[in-house]
């Protein structure tokens, strides 16, 4: 990392430091109003703690297996190019192969109202290995953008190939509750989705989605804007999103926790995945020379405060 980027990182109260997940180095920034972490392996924000408040991000302490395909649950993982199993090949990695590679740091400052602002890549040329599994050329970033009431992903994916790319993908959010049982996701009503845990059934959705537990669903042609209620720690977190036409929503339960190497048995208690998406019949194409955007903003706020 060169010198200016390494003091503009200082400047926001920022350091990289050595990381065990992986053995690659995490960003840490840490500012009165929050603090956060980026960890360049697989490009994950890994954590977001509003000055005063439990992370709004889960981290399993469980770390996965050593091989490169191994997955740990935290934070939000990229999936893409391809989201669930690759469709032709079973050896391919499980929610495609951003979220197994380094990524590097590019930027780091502040937006012109104050917010901080952190800009990662990923390219395909950089990773051999990439390049064999998935020989369309693309360029990945991710813009991070924090302050005291919450933070924002900006995910963009560029074509350098001369062919259309076909892509389904999700920014696959462990979002940290007090206790799944009694945690609420509100705004997917009279949504219709596919029920992964029901032989892939579609039904719609009557009221709001608890418990939320033994959840595998993807909701179609989805709203813009959903939130998660935890009475538990009277917090509401507000999702909203652009670029994307899918929202997943996952909780694994107690008896596939248990039957999972890569969890903690009683992990799914702790998280609900709400997820910005675009899968099964929301998938796309990028055309050659093509940018495609999905943005995540996520706030905070207390559980009985209206919204202003």
């Amino acid at each position: 990392m060169n010198g200016q980027l390494m003091k503009a990182l200082e400047e926001l109260g920022g350091e990289i430091r050595p990381a065990s997940f992986k053995k690659c180095d995490e960003i840490i920034i840490d500012q009165p109003g929050f603090s956060a972490v980026v960890a360049l392996w697989g490009g994950h924000l890994a954590s977001f703690i509003p000055a005063g408040q439990e992370d709004l991000l889960f981290q399993s302490d469980n770390q996965g297996g050593e091989g490169r395909f191994e997955r740990r649950h935290f934070g939000i993982p990229v999936c893409w190019p391809w989201f669930s199993a690759h469709k032709k090949h079973d050896d391919y990695p499980t929610h495609g192969l951003a979220r197994y590679f380094r990524w590097e740091l590019i930027e780091a400052g502040r937006f012109k109202n104050g917010d901080v602002k952190i800009v990662i890549r990923l390219a395909s040329e950089d990773h051999p290995l990439i390049e064999e599994m998935w020989p369309l050329a693309f360029e990945l970033r991710q813009v991070f953008r924090f302050s005291s009431k919450g933070f924002r992903v900006n995910f963009s994916a560029a074509n350098l190939s001369d062919q259309p790319m076909p892509i389904s993908e999700a920014l696959h959010t462990y979002f940290n509750v007090s206790d799944n049982l009694s945690t609420e996701v509100h705004g997917l009503d009279q949504v219709i989705y596919v029920d992964k845990l029901d032989k892939s059934n579609r039904h719609i959705q009557k009221g709001v989605i608890a418990p939320c537990d033994s959840l595998d669903r993807v909701y179609l042609s989805a709203p813009e804007k959903c939130e998660i209620h935890d009475a538990g720690l009277q917090r509401k977190i507000v999702i909203s999103t652009e670029g994307s036409d899918s929202t997943v929503v996952w909780n694994p339960g107690a008896e596939l926790a248990k039957n999972r190497t890569d969890m903690g048995d009683d992990d799914y208690r702790q998280f609900v995945c709400v997820e910005a998406a675009n899968v099964m019949n929301d998938a796309y194409e990028i055309a050659p020379g093509g940018i495609h955007q999905l943005k995540l903003k996520v706030r905070h706020q207390s559980l009985y405060e209206d919204e202003g």
